[in-house]
């Protein structure tokens, strides 16, 4: 069983400036302590986000010119962003980014795994997230889905992440505009290829990434090295770890939302007694047939949104048997995460409760699903006052009802200290 918790790149619990850092963090990066109390309830975490698009608005809803609308164009083919492009090194990878000048980008997610791998109460596998729904620029064609899974393997190979996180739940208005089902499908076929080739040169991209730290650090003048030697003789030592260890499995997973698959006769099956019914079928209804049939087995976990749905209740048994029963795959239940979202929703949807939540999630245990799913593992105080200390106390009930396992296997890993470093590593001295 897993229990997965999504990282918001934003908020008090990151820090925007430190000279003692490659790029300085000028993409983020999550302040050390505060990362380790963020992860402590789960297995798995994932990083978001990163864009194709260069404009990401949170309160775009749509492809168009009315009201919150946006253009939705087609990306540009070259860049993966983790800003807006105007912002300086909001470039996270593209074809001329190296092992030996990472962004700053790479940096800020690179100290996310490594931290999850040297937790103090255990390794966390860590993916990064390609998002989703406003924050979304077209792939357009099947030859731009190979492009962005070549540098998404990439991105993978230079942070020494445990995979890709895929958040496109809204396909269906974008595929108007172009050929969008086409481009995800082939970029989910491609990056199997580029996770697998990224597998075979993991030793030996860790050793490389081990001597062009340690060749940095030996140029550096006495004074900065003192200043430095947190961040890289961890680093220096952790890289011997990556190169020991086994690989890691490189995970491909789908988030999607609730009525991904559902049934011909009746799109609103999953609706509680209690619940209206709208008057308008959603436009997302069935986006998962487009996707299943000729992706699905290359897609090993999905995160179920079952949540951001206003005037709506849902049951979410009802949910995760339509997933099994529409898609045809008898091995889809092990792959599901069923979604929660305590406190504040978008859309004018409402929690169901605590109670509702641990209920889900021991049928998820009962009945041979995956496990569950928490947006987000650090909301914004500001953003989400309520959920800021619904979603971390959820996660924690969580845990006794699921069991939470690492998935694939773990290696063995230096525990970090309390404020993410190295052991000792203020007495040791680079060599």
């Amino acid at each position: 069983m897993e229990l997965l918790g999504y990282l918001e790149n934003w908020g008090p619990s990151i820090k925007w400036w430190d000279e003692n850092f490659p790029g300085h963090c000028m993409m983020g990066c999550f302040k050390e302590s505060e990362l380790l109390g963020i992860m402590k309830s789960y297995t798995s975490l994932n990083y978001g986000f990163s864009f194709f698009t260069k404009n990401p608005d949170p309160d775009q809803v749509g492809c168009g010119t009315e009201g919150a609308e946006g253009p939705c164009p087609e990306w540009d083919g070259e860049n993966i962003y983790l800003a807006k492009s105007s912002k300086q090194d909001s470039i996270a990878i593209n074809s001329g980014t190296t092992i030996d000048k990472p962004t700053s980008s790479i940096v800020g997610i690179s100290e996310v795994v490594r931290m999850g791998r040297m937790h103090p109460d255990g390794p966390k596998r860590v993916k990064i997230v390609l998002g989703g729904w406003s924050d979304y620029a077209r792939l357009a064609s099947a030859a731009n889905g190979v492009k962005a899974a070549k540098l998404y393997g990439k991105f993978v190979a230079q942070t020494f992440a445990d995979g890709v996180d895929i958040d496109m739940e809204h396909l269906t208005p974008y595929n108007k505009m172009g050929e969008e089902w086409e481009g995800l499908i082939s970029f989910i076929t491609q990056l199997r290829i580029e996770l697998d080739g990224v597998a075979k040169n993991w030793a030996s991209n860790a050793k490389a990434k081990k001597a062009s730290m340690q060749s940095t650090y030996d140029s550096l003048e006495s004074w900065k090295k003192t200043n430095v030697k947190q961040y890289y003789q961890t680093n220096l030592n952790y890289l011997d770890e990556v190169i020991a260890n086994p690989v890691p499995y490189l995970e491909i997973s789908w988030t999607t939302r609730f009525n991904a698959f559902l049934p011909a006769d009746n799109v609103w099956n999953y609706l509680t007694a209690d619940s209206i019914v709208p008057t308008e079928n959603y436009e997302s209804d069935n986006e998962g047939l487009q996707l299943w049939p000729r992706a699905g087995e290359f897609i090993d976990t999905i995160n179920i949104m079952a949540y951001d749905a206003g005037g709506i209740g849902i049951n979410m048994e009802t949910v995760l048997k339509n997933f099994v029963a529409i898609s045809g795959d008898p091995k889809i239940a092990g792959k599901i995460n069923i979604g929660f979202e305590p406190g504040e929703q978008a859309a004018g949807g409402v929690w169901e409760g605590l109670e509702a939540d641990l209920k889900f999630a021991k049928f998820a245990v009962d009945n041979g699903y995956g496990g569950a799913m928490v947006w987000a593992a650090n909301p914004s105080p500001v953003q989400a006052p309520t959920g800021a200390t619904l979603c971390p106390q959820t996660a924690a009930a969580l845990v006794p009802v699921l069991n939470p396992q690492y998935a694939w296997g773990a290696g063995s890993w230096t525990k970090c200290t309390s404020s993410g470093w190295w052991p000792g590593v203020m007495e040791e001295v680079a060599v």
